[in-house]
Order: C-alpha cells, then structure tokens, then sequence
C-alpha cells in the first residue's frame, strides 16, 4: 500500500483542520510529539511538545498521513509517499532499491511501531517513506 504523507513546519494541527473542513473528515488520529518520548530522550524539545509527530485522515477513501517537521518544507518537499509492506525483510529490500542513486533522509531504525522505518530521497526526488507492519519483539523486563 502507498501512503500520502504530508509534513509541515508546526502548523500540521492547522492543515488537519482545514482538510477536515473542505473534505467533511472525521476526527483525525493524532500523537503530538510531547506524548512520545525516544529511547534515552527525557523530554522533547518545548517547541516541538506541541507538534504533530503523526496523525492520519480518510481524505476521500484514502488514508493520508501528516506531520510536523522541524526543518521547515521546501515546494515539493512536504509531501511524501510511505511504502508500508507486511515484514521488515520486504521493507529493507524496498529501502535498499529506493537508495540506488537516491539520499537517504533517514537510516533503518526500529521503532515502537514498526522493526524497520526509514526515508529516502530516490534518484527521481521522490521522498518516500518504508515501513514495516510488523511489530517489534517487546522485552520483558
């Protein structure tokens, strides 16, 4: 499945807004960054508490991801496509196609989400997004 992924620079919740308006959208699902907090992270920047880290829409049948980015968006850089794909194998050999002739924007990590997340900028300039749907071993503690 390919997802529209659109980021913005601290007026993400301002967007969700106008998009619900203009498609008549139900409420979006959205984690600020303030209610998530990275491994070895004891707080998030203050300017960013407040920000979207993620949030999704049905625009139109389709789901639409956003966010809040911190370097501001170029024309053309705020929006991307995400490639989510059902294993963490199948996202690394996407990513490793994806990189050929391409910048990556984001290295592989594993995430509370997902075992493999990672961005690229493809030889094309297409910014894309993979991410595996499978969930990361949980240790028991």
């Amino acid at each position: 499945m390919i997802t529209p992924y659109l980021t913005f620079n601290g007026n993400c919740k301002d967007a969700l807004n106008f998009y619900r308006a203009v498609f008549h959208c139900d409420e979006p699902k959205v984690l600020p960054y303030g209610d998530y907090m990275p491994e070895g992270s004891k707080t998030p920047p203050e300017l960013l508490r407040t920000w979207v880290m993620h949030a999704e829409m049905v625009i139109c049948g389709t789901n639409v991801w956003f966010a809040d980015e911190a370097a501001p968006p170029k024309n053309g850089d705020n929006i991307k496509l995400t490639a989510t794909v059902p294993t963490g194998k199948e996202a690394t050999a996407i990513f490793d196609t994806l990189c050929a002739g391409g910048e990556v924007t984001l290295p592989p990590t594993e995430t509370f989400y997902s075992v493999f997340h990672a961005a690229v900028t493809d030889k094309f300039g297409v910014n894309w997004n993979v991410v595996a749907e499978e969930m990361p071993k949980q240790v028991e503690g």
